[in-house]
């Protein structure tokens, strides 16, 4: 038994070995091309150099490949062939064609001339020339290159296409049009077949039917719909032009509308703009949100709010920042700043703007500055809505309540009053040298009117009460004598306020007034019930909203 395997396996070996020694080979050891069939075969010493003429159905094998055309002209000591008319190579999966083709058996080389086609399961190529290589399954088509696709259309110049990567490549302008419509552009292209992306190296515009995209260098995914970018890159919303993204770091999905942003990327929607270090916005839903020193500006307000950390709501034209969030509304001569934990940007649908601050609200003005727990600002009326714990300062004068509305003229641009309700108090003080004296009214109400931005007149309504300190001044020497102290009780006190000086002008409605003179003023009558000075949180300089209490006082 043993003595019979024996004999089997070395029967088997001789068998191999003679098939092998039977495959022709030329010097060099390349595989021979071998001439299968051909209708007529003749030689013709002055022509082709005396070779093989072949016509009618001619057929090569090499290597397994099948070789077929019209007619050829075989170099077989070369291992070569011209062939014309109809040829094709057919190699498993992968046929070329073309009118004219030379075939190098050597190299495995086939340079296929006139129309050109090289097809396989993923693609079908189609060129005025094309050369292929069958070791390296790398073919390089030239003149009106069109590669087509189950997903796309490719027109080129040239392209290089590698089957065993699936990578086709371009450095001409080519243009690749998607079954969806899409139209890509550009100079430099890098597809794989396989996972249907793409890398362009050079300017590339992208049109389809809701979006225009301009980049530098990106890449796109037919599959996914997502384009990441990676230099100086814009999108662009073809039904409204007003919304686009720029940016030079970032990915975008076409299909879900979503964008994820970086390296303060900007997103402009209806004349506004959002910067930030990173941003997510989603074009279809509306919403977007932005982390890193983030920047919401508003030219048509001529508005821009500032923070770490923001959310815009498309459909509700609302916005809202947070951390170290600031706003500043700019006036013709001065702005409008405001601070707080959360700003709140509406625009309602009758188109009236508002500014929401919540939580340690604080807003300055060059001539006016204060502070509650939440403020309001219409910037269409110009009305300012202080509440809970409200506090203003205006010049020297400082003024408290339960609730404070602040009426802005938007024309002007101007302060024209105030308006406080519940426990209203103003305060100024009388002299910056002197911590105990004070001119003082108080009532229910305060009306506070202004002149040219500096407050200039004060009605006091509702148990009103007042306490001025009357001074006479010299009018060549500028030094004031001081008259008395007045303390009145009515229902209503007017009085004009200059600077630091309140003067009492009306007490009317059940009044009661008294002058005191200075040494013999009560001291329990000093400080009106409810009296609270706060100066030392006066704001001196916009950038004091950020402190809890300035470090510059007055």
């Amino acid at each position: 038994m043993r003595i019979y395997s024996l004999f089997l396996w070395f029967f088997l070996f001789l068998s191999v070995g003679n098939a092998l020694a039977q495959i022709p080979k030329n010097k060099e050891g390349k595989t021979k091309l071998k001439l299968i069939a051909a209708d007529k075969l003749e030689r013709d010493p002055d022509r082709f150099k005396g070779n093989q003429i072949l016509t009618g159905n001619v057929q090569f094998d090499h290597k397994g490949t099948i070789l077929t055309a019209d007619s050829a002209v075989f170099y077989q000591k070369e291992n070569f062939f011209v062939a014309w008319s109809r040829v094709r190579v057919v190699e498993q999966e992968k046929t070329i064609s073309a009118d004219y083709m030379e075939y190098d058996g050597n190299t495995t080389i086939a340079k296929a001339k006139g129309n050109a086609r090289f097809t396989d399961p993923q693609n079908t190529i189609t060129a005025n020339e094309m050369d292929y290589n069958r070791t390296t399954e790398i073919a390089y088509a030239r003149g009106d290159v069109v590669m087509i696709n189950p997903n796309q259309r490719v027109e080129t110049s040239a392209i290089e296409y590698n089957r065993k990567t699936s990578i086709a490549f371009s450095n001409t302008l080519t243009k690749v049009t998607g079954n969806d419509g899409s139209v890509i552009e550009s100079s430099h292209i890098v597809y794989n077949t396989n996972t249907k992306a793409s890398d362009f190296g050079s300017d590339v515009y992208i049109t389809n039917k809701d979006y225009l995209i301009f980049s530098k260098n990106m890449s796109n995914n037919q599959t996914t719909g997502i384009t990441t970018f990676r230099d100086q890159s814009k999108i662009t919303n073809r039904k409204n032009p007003t919304q686009y993204i720029i940016t030079r770091n970032g990915t975008f999905n076409k299909t879900s509308g979503e964008a994820f942003l970086y390296d303060r990327s900007q997103v402009f929607s209806e004349g506004k703009m959002l910067i930030g270090d990173t941003i997510f916005y989603n074009e279809k839903s509306g919403f977007g949100w932005a982390k890193g020193d983030i920047l919401m500006d508003d030219p048509q307000e001529k508005r821009f709010i500032k923070g770490d950390y923001a959310e815009v709501y498309k459909a509700l034209d609302s916005a809202f920042v947070t951390k170290n969030a600031y706003a500043v509304k700019a006036f013709e001569k001065d702005s409008f700043y405001v601070h707080a934990d959360t700003l709140v940007a509406v625009r309602r649908k009758d188109s009236t703007s508002l500014v929401r601050a919540y939580h340690q609200a604080r807003f300055y003005k060059s001539n006016i500055n204060g502070k509650a727990d939440s403020l309001v600002y219409n910037q269409q009326n110009g009305l300012l809505e202080l509440l809970k714990d409200p506090i203003v300062w205006s010049g020297e004068n400082q003024i408290t309540g339960d609730v404070i509305y602040g009426y802005t003229n938007p024309k002007t641009e101007k302060i024209d009053s105030l308006h406080v309700v519940g426990a209203a108090f103003a305060i100024a003080k009388v002299d910056s040298l002197k911590d105990n004296e004070f001119n003082q009214v108080k009532g229910r109400k305060i009306l506070a009117y202004y002149l040219d931005n500096q407050l200039d007149y004060v009605s006091v309504e509702g148990n009103a009460m007042g306490l001025s300190y009357m001074d006479e001044e010299d009018p060549k020497t500028k030094i004031k004598d001081r008259i008395g102290i007045n303390h009145s009780t009515c229902g209503m006190i007017e009085a004009d306020l200059v600077g630091r000086e309140l003067h009492i002008v009306a007490c009317r409605i059940q009044s009661n007034g008294k002058l005191y003179p200075e040494k013999e003023f009560p001291e329990e009558l000093r400080y009106l019930q409810g009296f609270n000075w706060r100066g030392g949180e006066r704001m001196l300089h916009w950038r004091d909203i950020f402190l809890s209490k300035p470090t510059t006082t007055k």
